[in-house]
Parts: C-alpha cells; structure tokens; sequence
C-alpha cells in the first residue's frame, strides 16, 4: 500500500491529520491505529458515554504493558494511554479547556515562531461547535462539541466546594475558553449531552470515512519507520500477525507523548549516544528526542459522599474547575487548578466517594522517555521526574494543605466526611473493572457504609483508605512532604517530548511547521509537539495542533 500521506496513530490528533488530509482528493491517506477501530454507529456505549469513567475502567482501549515512573527510584506502575481509535479523545474526562492566551505567546517567544494566540485562535475555533457561546471567540461549525452543565444541574458537594471558593475570594467566571485567570466555571465538555464527542467521531464520520483516498488501519501497530537517502519512505507496521511496509511520500507521527518519541528512536532518529547503546543505527541525532517530558502533577484527598450529597442524578465525575495562583516568584498567574469530583467510579461505592484534587497548571520539573531495547514489542522506558523541581513540591504540598482547609469549611462537612489522602492504586483499578464481582462486591460495601457511622469510620481506616491520617501529614512538614512525594500523580497530560522551537536550537524537534529538523517529509502533530505544557488539560490543545500542522502540510 502507498500513500501521499501515513498517519501514524489514530489518536487525538491523528484522526484530525487523517480527516483534513484527505479532504483534498489529491491525497493518498494512511491511517494507522494500534488499537480498535469502531466504524461509525458502532462505537462501544461505554466510550460514548458521558460519564468518563465507563471508558477508563475498560483495559481493552489501552495499552496493556505501558508502565511509568515517578522518578527514577520509583517502582514502575501501569498508565493509561489510549489504544483505540481516536486515542485519549475516546477515553479521557472529556474537558474541553484550551489554556491561557499567555501559554501559546510563550510558545512563540521561545522558538515555536507562529503559534502565539492570535496565530492559534482560529484553529480553536475551527475545531469547535460551541452551544453556549456564539462570538469571535467560539466556533460554531466544528467537529467537536462543546457544552457547560449550568449551576443549577450540580451536585450539592460540588456547590458546597464553590461556596467556600467564593468565600475565599475566587469570581464565578461563566466562560474559561473565552477568558483566563483565577476564579471557577462551569467546564466545557466535549460531549452534546448524549455522547461524548471524540475525534473518531467527530472528524472520521461517515462522510470522512466514505472518501476513496482514505484507508483506515486498525489493529495495526508501527515498529520503526522507514528511510532512503534522507527521506521517510514509510513504515513497517504489525498488521494481522503479519510484518509489512507501508510506502508513502510523506509520514505524520502522531502516537503520543510517550510512543512518538519512542517510535523515532527505534527508528534512528534522538540522541544519538542513547541510540548507539541500545544498537541502533543512527539516522538522525536529535537530542532533545525523548527529553522535556512535562505533565501536569496532581494529589488528591478523597471522603465519603453521604446520602444528602446524592439525591441529584450525577451526570458526570466534575462539573467545574478553580484556578488559583500560588503566587511563587516567577510563576504565572492562575498556575494551579482544582476540582470537585462527585464520583468516583460507575460502582456503588464510586457513587459513594468524592473528591477534591489539584494539579499543577504550569509545572517546571522534566522527565525523558528512552528505549528499553531496540525491540519494538518492547514499550518505552518514562520517567515523569515529577517534583523534582523545588518549585513544583512545594506548590504540591501547599496545595493539599488549601484542599484540608476547603473541605473542613462550612458547609462542605455537611456532604463529604470520612476524609482521606486518596490515590488512584492498582488496587482501585482492579475493584474497577467492571464485572459482576466487583459489582457484587461493591453493592455489599456501600451497604455496609451507609449502615453506620461506626461501620464506615472501621471500613474508610482500615480498608479504603491505606494512607496516613490527614490530621498527621498537616500536623508533621516532614511527613507531609514525603507523602506528597511518594503519592503525586499524573493527570495523564503527558506531553513536550518532541517540541517545536528554533532550528538552531539542538534540542529542539520540530520546526514550527511540525516537521522533524533534519528531515525533509518526516512531521509529528500530538502533544509531544507541545514546547510547554499548557495550563490546562492537554486534549483541545493537541487537537489545535493537529488542525495547524494538517493545514500546512496541505498548503505545501
């Protein structure tokens, strides 16, 4: 098979490349997806679902051997990264938060020529079909659905949260696309109110799919691309057990933070000395491949949801975010972020905890993806490197602190009691899978804590919840600290692994066009193209990416 155009990774961004490639019918398109591809009308309920947590509870749409580091002594723990057509878009929270104006003057300011806010805007607005805002700063025709859950639709432990918010002196700002800075709002979502709206069915809908010069691979993994005399010729690629090469005039890497990279240096092209000690041949030394990896750390203290807190139907998991600066010196305004969560997964006990978390919006510690070997069967080696910047532990910490302080202030005890320092373990993944044991189980254990304050204070200490006491992390710095340390964890916001910036510069990636510095037809658009993690969730960013870097490549 040959194409003008293979697009490697049916994500978030490549569904995007797929779809606005193929669009002019002189083009030749490729998609490659890992995972599933569900036509359209056939995508699973639980990815079209509103509720984010059906998704995220099912292993089949991820990658089954992908495991991650918080540091480089940490034990390696699983990572959900999506391995289904349309990527995170199909298994994410659906928040559909595009980051603050400054994020992207930053991006231009520092190599990434082009991509200031006003260079950006339009392809915000191109990708969106906003049904509450109609201006000059929405869309109205795009692929993606936006919508706000108004106020009156929420759940009482999340107004309990946004009045002590209030109290604290944070504005209620009805629009966070259309203005940034501290204060809360209803999120926007990328779903209509019956589905969630991912790229798979967003932009490769029937009438994308139906064009002839489109090609849709799924179950297709790619090992390593391939190259003659300096150009990308295409790919070797898993399909049906089998190895084959796929050919094409121009190859879009668009796998992800993680697997971008990875699949650049199994293909030649990083650091050439990492190269070399894994044994491979190296095409192209770039050093900044694998390196910059940015996230946005997040710590979470968790309690139980009585029944007053859940006579309204819960739609979703969260229904607004707050911004807040740490006021740190050189840091940004509105760096930090934190939600309410009124569920915690689609079983009963789910039903029965909430949530209140933070991350940071703007971090500054940087971790590296490497190759474990030159085998492609073999999944990356990643280190988030999480705190590892002072800047970064100490906004954690305090950060947990403000998070005790909102949840012990009237009247937010009223609907959230038991507190404790949650994380989400493998333990909670396994009582999440859903099957009828562990929908037995859990309808046996929300029995038992609605029972009796004594019966559930016996089940949250010894059974739910296997962290240290909050009133001792906050009595003892130390303690703290380390907690903090031990348990901060990803907001799955991988991204920066690959990024755009200044061609003299060598550590930079890409051009700002998305294409490989040193490589005349070899481009990526995904969120390792991102050079800083913008301040808010990475989804809606990625997408605006992929819809720059595809209108390029077709003005080329």
């Amino acid at each position: 098979m040959h194409a003008t155009h293979l697009v490697i990774g049916g994500g978030s961004a490549g569904c995007v490349m797929a779809a606005r490639l193929s669009e002019d019918p002189g083009n030749q398109v490729i998609l490659v997806e890992a995972g599933t591809a569900h036509a359209p009308g056939q995508v699973p309920d639980d990815i079209r679902d509103t509720y984010s947590g059906s998704a995220l509870m099912n292993p089949g749409y991820f990658w089954k051997n992908l495991k991650v580091r918080r540091n480089a002594d940490a034990t390696p723990v699983y990572y959900e990264q999506g391995r289904v057509l349309g990527g995170g878009s199909s298994v994410n929270g659906q928040v559909a938060l595009r980051g603050a104006p400054e994020d992207y003057d930053r991006w231009n300011a520092i190599g990434a020529k082009g991509w200031d806010w006003n260079s950006v805007l339009p392809y915000f607005r191109r990708l969106e079909t906003d049904l509450d805002y109609t201006d000059q700063l929405h869309g109205g025709q795009g692929p993606i659905t936006v919508r706000r859950m108004p106020m009156e639709q929420w759940d009482d432990f999340t107004l309990s949260v946004t009045k002590v918010w209030g109290e604290l002196g944070y504005q209620l700002r009805p629009d966070m696309n259309g203005e940034f800075g501290e204060g809360y709002s209803p999120l926007p979502l990328s779903n209509d109110g019956d589905a969630r709206r991912s790229t798979a069915v967003g932009y490769l809908d029937a009438a994308a799919r139906a064009r002839p010069n489109l090609r849709i691979l799924g179950e297709t993994q790619a090992r390593r691309i391939l190259f003659a005399k300096g150009r990308a010729t295409g790919a070797e690629v898993r399909r049906n057990g089998q190895i084959e090469t796929l050919t094409a005039g121009n190859v879009v890497v668009c796998s992800g933070a993680l697997h971008t990279p990875w699949l650049l240096m199994l293909s030649g092209i990083g650091p050439g000395a990492h190269l070399r000690e894994r044994g491979i041949e190296v095409a192209l030394d770039r050093p900044g491949v694998g390196g910059n990896l940015m996230d946005h750390p997040a710590i979470h203290i968790s309690g139980y949801l009585p029944p007053v807190s859940r006579h309204k139907m819960v739609l979703r998991r969260n229904y607004t975010y707050l911004r807040w600066s740490s006021g740190l010196p050189d840091v940004p305004a509105a760096d930090m972020v934190m939600m309410a969560v009124c569920r915690s997964a689609w079983h009963a006990v789910g039903t029965r905890i909430g949530t209140l978390s933070s991350y940071i919006g703007r971090s500054y510690s940087t971790g590296e993806v490497r190759l474990h070997s030159p085998d492609p069967d073999d999944e990356p080696y990643v280190n988030f490197n999480w705190l590892s910047d002072k800047r970064d532990l100490d906004r954690m910490t305090d950060a947990f602190r403000r998070m005790a302080k909102i949840l012990h202030s009237d009247p937010v005890p009223q609907y959230l009691s038991n507190l404790f320092a949650s994380k989400f373990s493998q333990r909670v993944r396994d009582v999440g899978r859903k099957n009828l044991k562990n929908a037995i189980l859990t309808n046996v254990a929300a029995v038992m804590m609605d029972s009796s304050a004594a019966l559930r204070k016996l089940m949250f200490d010894r059974i739910i919840s296997d962290s240290p006491p909050i009133p001792e992390l906050l009595a003892n710095p130390a303690l703290l600290e380390q907690y903090v340390k031990d348990n901060v964890q990803s907001a799955w916001h991988a991204s920066c692994t690959c990024r755009m910036g200044d061609p003299a510069d060598p550590n930079t990636v890409l051009d700002p066009t998305g294409r490989v510095v040193g490589a005349e037809n070899l481009f990526v658009a995904d969120a390792s193209a991102m050079p800083e993690v913008s301040r808010t969730n990475t989804n809606i960013p990625t997408i605006m990416i992929a819809e720059r870097v595809a209108e390029m490549a077709r003005r080329r």
